[in-house]
This record gives C-alpha cells, sequence and structure tokens, in this order.
C-alpha cells in the first residue's frame, strides 16, 4: 500500500456522533420525568405528549391515587350524608330513617363496588369530557385538527396537578375529619357561610385551580400553537362558566 492511500485511510475524517434533537430528546422521557415535566415546564411536556400520545402512565396513578382517597375516607364521606340527610329539607322525616339506615349498614355491593366503580368511571370520564370540550373549541373554534387521542392523553397528563392536589389535601382531611380544606379565598371567609354564594365565588380562586388553568392553558397553546392570551384566555373563560353553572347547580338541591 502506497503512502499517499495510507494518509487516507490514516486521517479519513471521524463521522460525527448522530445527537438527538430537543424533541427526539424530550419525547424519550420516561413516565415519572414527563410527569414532573408537567408540574414544573409544562410546555416542554406537552411538546413530548403531542409528539407521542400516551395516557396510561397518568391513568393508572390517577386510578392508584384516587382508589386511596376513596379508602381513606370513606368513613367521612357517610358522615357528611348522614348530615346532610338530616338537614335537608327535600327529604320527608318519615324517609329519613331508612336512608340513614341504609348508610349505616351497607351491603359490600353498596360500600365497596359500587364506589369502586364510580372511581374507575370517572378516572375516564374526566379527561374524557375536558378532552371533548378542548376538541369542540380548538378544532372548530380556532380551527385546528387535532385528534381526540392527542387531547385525550393531553387531559390526561394535566391532571397531574389534580393528583398532587389529592396527596396534599387527603392527609389533612383525615386528620380534620372534614372535606373543607380550602385553598382559596374562601380562607378569609366564615366556613359556616360555604353555602352562600359568595362563599363559593371565593372558592373559585384556588391555588391549585389557577394551576390547573396554567398547565390547561400550556397544553391547549401548544397543541393548537395559539398565542398564550387567546389560550389562557380561553381556559379561563372555560372554567368560570363551568363553575357558575357548578354553583347555579348546588343551590337548587
Amino acid at each position: 500500500m502506497d503512502d499517499a492511500a495510507t494518509f487516507i485511510i490514516i486521517h479519513r475524517p471521524l463521522q460525527p456522533k448522530s445527537q438527538e434533537s430537543p424533541m427526539e430528546e424530550q419525547s424519550t422521557l420516561s413516565p415519572a420525568a414527563l410527569a414532573t415535566r408537567v408540574l414544573t415546564d409544562p410546555k416542554t411536556a406537552f411538546e413530548a405528549i403531542v409528539k407521542r400520545p400516551n395516557w396510561l402512565f397518568p391513568i393508572l396513578l390517577s386510578l392508584i391515587v384516587s382508589f386511596s382517597f376513596m379508602y381513606y375516607t370513606q368513613d367521612i364521606q357517610i358522615e357528611y350524608q348522614k348530615k346532610s340527610i338530616l338537614e335537608s329539607e327535600k327529604i320527608p322525616e318519615e324517609q329519613k330513617d331508612k336512608v340513614l339506615e341504609n348508610l349505616e349498614n351497607p351491603s359490600f355491593f353498596m360500600k365497596t363496588v359500587m364506589p369502586a366503580i364510580g372511581v374507575v368511571i370517572s378516572v375516564f370520564a374526566i379527561p374524557a369530557l375536558l378532552a371533548a370540550v378542548l376538541m369542540l373549541f380548538g378544532n372548530f373554534v380556532f380551527g385546528g385538527n387535532a385528534t381526540f387521542g392527542t387531547l385525550f392523553s393531553v387531559s390526561a397528563w394535566a391532571g397531574m396537578v389534580g393528583i398532587v392536589e389529592a396527596l396534599i389535601k387527603l392527609p389533612l382531611i383525615v386528620i380534620n375529619r372534614s372535606f373543607d380544606i380550602y385553598t382559596s379565598l374562601a380562607l378569609l371567609l366564615d366556613p359556616a357561610d360555604s353555602k352562600t354564594v359568595v362563599f363559593q365565588l371565593a372558592n373559585m380562586v384556588d391555588i391549585f385551580t389557577v394551576w390547573k388553568i396554567f398547565v390547561f392553558g400550556t397544553a391547549f397553546a401548544v397543541v393548537y400553537k395559539l398565542s398564550p392570551g387567546k389560550s389562557y384566555g380561553t381556559i379561563t373563560a372555560l372554567y368560570v362558566v363551568f363553575a357558575l353553572i357548578g354553583i347555579r347547580i348546588s343551590h337548587m338541591f
């Protein structure tokens, strides 16, 4: 082999190592890392989720937390139901004793099976409903073309904020044996007024609600490539409308 050939072989330029782009790196995040990003850097997280829609991890985590919440608060819930029945003016007095007896001596099916079925249904139904609402506005109002599967995945992952809220409030609920744990402007008001419109309006301004609006607003902006103003404005308006409807319904019963 002559010197020229030897030089070519020895000095052949090295091929650069392949490097993942930032988007490819984001899309390969582990489920735990992705969950953390949803809470701390939602834009990066949802860019990865939109690229590779998936919902198994957040749904499984939601099921675990929801079943734990159900298990540890079931007795407290029964106490609340008893109190509500006794204070109700819409249930005839002769029926109250029978209803209370059923609450005090529930069958296994009513105490365990039915609540478990309710948990499973709600864990899937809530992100599905949210996905449908986002799809309605994103596809038909803003002219996007996102699929239901993508929006279901986005909604499931955005639910991580609700999981954090549940994990923080669950010990407080168990210790105080009360669901009246407020992280909103309702802290400034008397809990005895919890059924008033003013109290419920104040309770709408909640630290976790603000966090959820930010996360969902970021997700909506990423999916439909909207400006922050349009995205956060839409999500905030939707929250206010549904919250007011909820308050109106609560005063009908």
